[in-house]
C-alpha cells in the first residue's frame, strides 16, 4: 500500500541524514491475536482447524466410482431422433445418436452408461433432470460421447438431484445458451475426461469432487467451474459449497472465475492450467448501471492494448476502466457472513477457518483479476509449484495468507502477497509486483495486521514497498530478499508498527527517500548503508567479516542507494566490509543492534525502543538462486 507525504517530502529529505525519520510507534506483538498470551508466538493449535477441514474432504471415498464400467445387465435404448423419457430406476445404455433423455420420475436411481453416445437438441435440456430433486444419477462413460444443445437460456445437462461421472471415457458437453453442467446437489467426477464449451458456467453445482480425471473448460462465459450454497447459508460449512479437487488434471478459459466456491477450495494434487480474460468497460454512468460498479472499481488505465492497474489516489487524466464481472483464478466467498449474534468482535469466519487450502500440485494461473483470492476466511498454501501471472493481486485473503511450502513464483502482478495477516514459514517464494511485494491491510478495525517470516526462501522485486504492513513485521527465520522501489515514496521494508528481527537472513536493497530501520528492541543485529550515488542494477552486493571472508552477498536486480542488512554473524564490536563487486563500499563495525552507515540518506527508526521480545514460528531458510549466507 502506497504511504503519500507529498507536503512533508522535501523537507524530511533535508533533515535526515543518518537520523530517525520515522514514526515512534509502539511495537504490537504479532502472535496477540491468535492468543499467545503477549509471549509473541503463535498460540498451539492455531493451525488445528485446517487439518480439520483438510481431513474431512480427504476422508472422502471415490472407490465405488473408480473403475465401474461393467455394461452387464443394462437396459440397451435404442438410437432414436425423439427425447427418450426414462421411468423408472435401473441402468441403461445408450449407444449411438438420441435427440434428448428426459428423467421421468422424482425419486430415480439410474446408471446410465454412455458407449459412444451422442445426444444433442436445438430446443431445450439435453440431459434433462431438471424436474426432479430427489434423483440420483451416475453416468458411466466409455469410448467417446457427447450431449449438446444449441438452445437459447438452456443448459445441456441439468440435474436437480445429485449427479456422478466416471468411466474410462470421454465426454464433450456444449451449451451455447447457458451451463455445460447443472447439477442441484453433488457433483463427482472420477477418472473420466471432461471438455466443455459454455456461455454460463461450465460446471456449477452446490459442491464439486473430482479424482483422477481431466476437465477441460475450452471456454465458458462465466466460471469454469462455480460451487454455491443454498441462499439461506449465513455460516461457514464445509458441508456445501465446495470444490474438492484431487489429482485433478484441470485447465481453462474463461470470461469469469477459473474456480469459484462459496466455501472452500481444497486442491490435493493434479496439475491446473488457468487462464481468464475479463472484459473491462470504461467508466460512464451507463456501464455503473449495467455492470453494477461504484466508483472504486474503475482502477485500470489502457496502455496500448492492455490494461495497467492504478493506485487508488491515482489522479491522472486517463480514462479509467474497470472489469464487467470477476474473474479470478482461484476464488471463494460470495457470503458476506454476518457477525455471530453474541459478539460483537467475533465473526462466523475467523482465523481459523482455511477457505483456500493447496496441498499440492502444478499450477499455471494468467488471470485478469486475482490470481489466488480468499474473500472469506484464510488462504493455506502447503505446497505445490505455481506459475502466476496477473493484473491484480497473486494471493490475498480478507484474514490470514499462510504459506508453509511450495515453489511460488510470480512474474507479474499488482501486488504479490496479501492478507490481514501474511504469514511465510517455508517453501519458495519470487515475487515480481508493479505496486508492494508483500502487504499485510485490512479494512476490518478488528484486524491488528502483521507479516511474520520465519522460514522459506523469499525474494521480492517491487515498484512500491517491498514489505509493506500496517501493523507489524516480524522476520525470525529463512532469507528474505528484497529489491525495492526506484522511486523515494516508498520503500523496502514499510511498517506502521514496527519492524523486528530476531533470526534468519535479510537483505533489502531500496530507494533513499524513505528508509526505515528496523526497530531497536529486535535481538539480532542490522545494518542499514546508504549513500547518494546510485549503486547499478546487476551489481554483486555482498556482506564480508573482518577477515574478508564472504558471508551474505545478493545481486541487486536495479539501481538502489540504501542497503539493509540483518544476518546471524553480524555481533557487536567486529568489523565488517560491504562490498558492490569488487569495489569496498564501506567498513563499519557493529555498535549495537542497529549500525547505520553511509554518506547521507533518510535512514529512520520507526520502530523506536518498542517493548517485549516479539518471537516467531516454523522452520525454513534461503534467497534468490546463487546467492546467500556463505556467497552460495
Amino acid at each position: 500500500m502506497k504511504r503519500i507525504v507529498i507536503l512533508i517530502l522535501a523537507l524530511a529529505l533535508s533533515v535526515c541524514v543518518l537520523a530517525s525519520c520515522g514514526k515512534e510507534e509502539e511495537f504490537v506483538n504479532p502472535g496477540d491475536h491468535l492468543g499467545g498470551g503477549g509471549t509473541g508466538e503463535i498460540a498451539e493449535g492455531a493451525d488445528d482447524v485446517t487439518d480439520n477441514v483438510k481431513d474431512g474432504f480427504s476422508d472422502k471415498d471415490f472407490s465405488e466410482l473408480s473403475g465401474n464400467t461393467a455394461t452387464t445387465g443394462a437396459t440397451e435404448v435404442a438410437p432414436t431422433e425423439d427425447v427418450v423419457t426414462i421411468s423408472a430406476s435401473g441402468t441403461y445404455l445408450f449407444k449411438g445418436n438420441y435427440g434428448g433423455i428426459a428423467l421421468g420420475d422424482d425419486s430415480l436411481q439410474l446408471h446410465l452408461i454412455f458407449d459412444g453416445a451422442n445426444i444433442a437438441t436445438a430446443t431445450g435440456i439435453a440431459l434433462d433432470g431438471s424436474q426432479h430433486k430427489k434423483a440420483e444419477v451416475i453416468l458411466t462413460l466409455i469410448g467417446e460421447n457427447s450431449i449438446v444443445s444449441a438452445a437459447d437460456g438452456e443448459n445441456a445437462i441439468h440435474v436437480k438431484g445429485s449427479l456422478s461421472l466416471n468411466g474410462s471415457g470421454a465426454l464433450t458437453v456444449e451449451s451455447s445458451g447457458k451451463n455445460a453442467i447443472k447439477v442441484s446437489k453433488e457433483l463427482v467426477i472420477v477418472d473420466c475426461s471432461l471438455t466443455l464449451t459454455a456461455a454460463n458456467h461450465a460446471i456449477s453445482a452446490l459442491s464439486v469432487s473430482a479424482s483422477n480425471c481431466e476437465i477441460n473448460v475450452v471456454s465458458a462465459g462465466k466460471d469454469g467451474i462455480n460451487a454455491e450454497c443454498d441462499d439461506e447459508t449465513t455460516a461457514f460449512t464445509t458441508d456445501e459449497g465446495f470444490v474438492y479437487l484431487k489429482n485433478v488434471a484441470y485447465s481453462c478459459q474463461t470470461a469469469g472465475d477459473g474456480i469459484q466456491a462459496d466455501t472452500v477450495v481444497y486442491l490435493d494434487g493434479g496439475n491446473y492450467n488457468i487462464k481468464t480474460e475479463g472484459v473491462f468497460v470504461a467508466d460512464t454512468t451507463q456501464n455503473r448501471a449495467d455492470y453494477e460498479l461504484s466508483a472504486d472499481d474503475f482502477r485500470y488505465i489502457k496502455s496500448g492494448s492492455t490494461y495497467q492497474k492504478m493506485a487508488s489516489d491515482y489522479m491522472g487524466r486517463d480514462t479509467m476502466y474497470a472489469l464487467a464481472q470477476g474473474c479470478k483464478g482461484i476464488k471463494v466467498g460470495e457470503i458476506e457472513y454476518p457477525e455471530t449474534p453474541d459478539s460483537d468482535n467475533e465473526i462466523t469466519v475467523t482465523e481459523g477457518d482455511y477457505s483456500i487450502i493447496i496441498e499440492s500440485g502444478t499450477f499455471i494461473i494468467d488471470s485478469t483479476d486475482d490470481a489466488i483470492h480468499a474473500n472469506s476466511g484464510n488462504l493455506s498454501v502447503r505446497g505445490g509449484t505455481f506459475t502466476i501471472s496477473t493484473y491484480d493481486d497473486a494471493l490475498t485473503s480478507d484474514v490470514l495468507t499462510k504459506i508453509s511450502g511450495g515453489e511460488i513464483t510470480v512474474t507479474k502482478s499488482y501486488e504479490g502477497i496479501e492478507g490481514g495477516y501474511v504469514e511465510i514459514s517455508g517453501g519458495t517464494v519470487n515475487i515480481t509486483a508493479q505496486d508492494d511485494g508483500i502487504n499485510a491491510a485490512s479494512d476490518d478495525a478488528r484486524v491488528t495486521e502483521h507479516i511474520i517470516i520465519s522460514g522459506g526462501e523469499v525474494y521480492v522485486d517491487a515498484g512500491g514497498d517491498g514489505i509493506d504492513s500496517n501493523g507489524t513485521i516480524l522476520i525470525s527465520g529463512g532469507e528474505t530478499y528484497v529489491a525495492g522501489p526506484t522511486s523515494n515514496m516508498d520503500c523496502s521494508i514499510d511498517s506502521e508498527r514496527g519492524t523486528v528481527i530476531t533470526g534468519g537472513y535479510l537483505f533489502a536493497v531500496g530507494s533513499l527517500g524513505m528508509v526505515e530501520t528496523p526497530a531497536q528492541n529486535s535481538t539480532q543485529c542490522s545494518v542499514s548503508f546508504a549513500r547518494n550515488q546510485s549503486i547499478a542494477a546487476g551489481t554483486n552486493l555482498s556482506l564480508t567479516d573482518g577477515d574478508g571472508n564472504a558471508l551474505f552477498t545478493f545481486q541487486t536486480p536495479k539501481a538502489c542507494q540504501s542497503v539493509i542488512i540483518s544476518c546471524p554473524e553480524l555481533e557487536t564490536g567486529k568489523n565488517y566490509q560491504i562490498y558492490g563487486g569488487d569495489s569496498s563500499l564501506c567498513t563499519f563495525t557493529v555498535s549495537g543492534i542497529i549500525t547505520t552507515v553511509g554518506s547521507s540518506g533518510g535512514i529512520g527508526n520507526p520502530g523506536g525502543n518498542a517493548p517485549g521480545r516479539p518471537g516467531g514460528m516454523g522452520p525454513g531458510g534461503m534467497g534468490p538462486g546463487g546467492m546467500g549466507p556463505g556467497g552460495r
